[in-house]
């Protein structure tokens, strides 16, 4: 017992350490103004002895689809046989998660260890005293690059944390690049049109690298059009690429796929749920093949076990059928919002009303939301999470009444909210939680009574 409590304090120091550096991301120091370039992350990585090159990648970017992307085409080489990294962001209820290999996060230990090796390097970079400090993101990009080279990786899915072009994780050379679906978001950081957001995004595309393409909006695809172009790299978009042969539809229990990619059929029962996942694994799947073709050996059959046994909460998660059903997802804007609205339409069709918990962050509109969301005619229980960038509930309750969107209940936590809402709900209707993956994470932790993970500049709400 003592082991573990040690184990656990030490876990926690390494923890507090990684989080006392800027951060963008949750906006612990907020006096910090963003600084995104590469020159930070190269001289970070340099003092480690760059450990991100030898390194085999796939870099995944994008606007929506990008985390249950990277998931499926992770799960798809780990089934093939490949000791298979994954970094990832945000995490959904422990930290560990951002570091995966064939699926399983680092260890405490571990992770205790690789921020207290790679602090000094940190340090050095701060006392270099012209490029200023490491932020959270900077290191856990060089913390899951050293991971992934300790644990003898073959191959490893990287996605981008914000944008593309200035990213930490661009300081890679992929054997494959992939973007998925592009839409208005991040706006005060990316640009406010599709044009600017989708030069960001295409700015993984590396000279002479493939790129995979999920389907774009026309404005969106010719940018990246022109920008493989310019790279010399080889285009290759999804739904041309792949030949969807049929859809077996299982509701609640998934998708069955038939999918045809250059004479190869992949036929994976696809778990997650939601249409758009569809074109998920159409755009993971055409990856997987492309990196076959580059060497990596992989089978349809093994990679249709690794798309089918992908684990990807807080996206389009079903917690609970009974006795009201309870279905979470982290939509945080227009397109996102828009395909939640499909997904609960289709898989629950004779639902009675719709009580949604809404709680956002900064820098998203949540009118945008609510609009998307109108047609299924819900009514909003407004919250906030724990999370340091959320909205408070009245600044949230505030935003609808100005768009002319009528609150429900504001409630402080989403222990509350989730409270209030099943004391009004029948078994013949729906409880949605979304507008962030924070608040969709939360209820999940609430439901199904896992731990959650506390940081440093943020409280646990009390409990009943």
């Amino acid at each position: 017992m003592a082991t573990i409590n040690n184990e656990n304090s030490e876990y926690q120091a390494a923890l507090s350490r990684l989080l006392s550096l800027a951060d963008f991301e949750r906006k612990s120091r907020a006096n910090d103004p963003p600084d995104f370039h590469l020159k930070r992350i190269e001289r970070l990585l340099s003092y480690l002895g760059n450990p991100h090159t030898g390194q085999k990648y796939v870099h995944v970017a994008g606007s929506k689809g990008k985390g249950s992307t990277s998931a499926m085409i992770a799960w798809a080489l780990a089934a093939n046989g490949h000791k298979t990294g994954l970094f990832t962001s945000p995490s959904i209820h422990t930290i560990t998660e951002r570091f995966r290999v064939n699926g399983a996060p680092i260890s405490k230990p571990d992770f205790t260890n690789l921020v207290n090796d790679l602090w000094p390097a940190v340090e050095k970079v701060t006392a270099d005293g012209d490029i200023g400090v490491v932020s959270v993101f900077e290191l856990e990009t060089a913390m899951a690059f050293c991971h992934f080279k300790n644990s003898n990786a073959d191959i490893s899915v990287i996605e981008v944390g914000l944008g593309g072009r200035l990213d930490s994780t661009n300081i890679i050379t992929p054997l494959v690049s992939v973007i998925t679906p592009i839409s208005l978001d991040h706006v005060a950081v990316l640009g406010n049109t599709i044009e600017l957001i989708a030069t960001e995004k295409a700015g993984i595309i590396k000279p002479n690298i493939p790129v995979v393409v999920s389907p774009q909006q026309p404005t969106a695809l010719e940018v990246i059009q022109e920008k493989a172009k310019q790279q010399n790299s080889h285009l290759i978009e999804s739904r041309t690429s792949t030949t969807l042969n049929s859809q077996n539809d299982l509701g609640l229990d998934g998708t069955k796929l038939s999918i045809t990619v250059e004479n190869e059929n992949y036929a994976p029962l696809l778990k997650l749920l939601g249409d758009h996942q569809i074109d998920n694994a159409r755009t993971a799947t055409a990856t997987v093949h492309q990196l076959s073709k580059l060497g990596i050996n992989t089978t349809p059959s093994k990679t249709d076990i690794g798309i089918e046994t992908t684990a990807w909460p807080a996206r389009n998660q079903l917690l609970t059928t009974k006795p009201t059903p309870i279905f979470v997802d982290g939509a945080h804007n227009d397109a996102s919002a828009a395909a939640l609205r499909k997904s609960v339409e289709k898989l629950f069709p004779y639902r009675d009303q719709v009580i949604v918990i809404l709680g956002t962050v900064r820098g998203h509109d949540p009118s945008v939301i609510v609009r998307e969301l109108a047609p299924l005619n819900p009514k909003f229980i407004v919250t906030e999470s724990r999370h340091p960038k959320s909205l408070t509930n009245s600044e949230l309750s505030d935003a609808l009444g100005d768009s002319k969107i009528s609150v429900l209940a504001t409630t402080a936590t989403t222990q509350e909210a989730l409270d209030q809402a099943k004391h009004m709900a029948n078994s013949s209707d729906l409880i949605l939680g979304t507008g962030s993956l924070f608040v969709a994470a939360e209820l999940a932790e609430l439901e199904l009574n896992i731990e959650p993970e506390l940081y440093p500049d943020i409280k646990l709400p009390p409990r009943p």
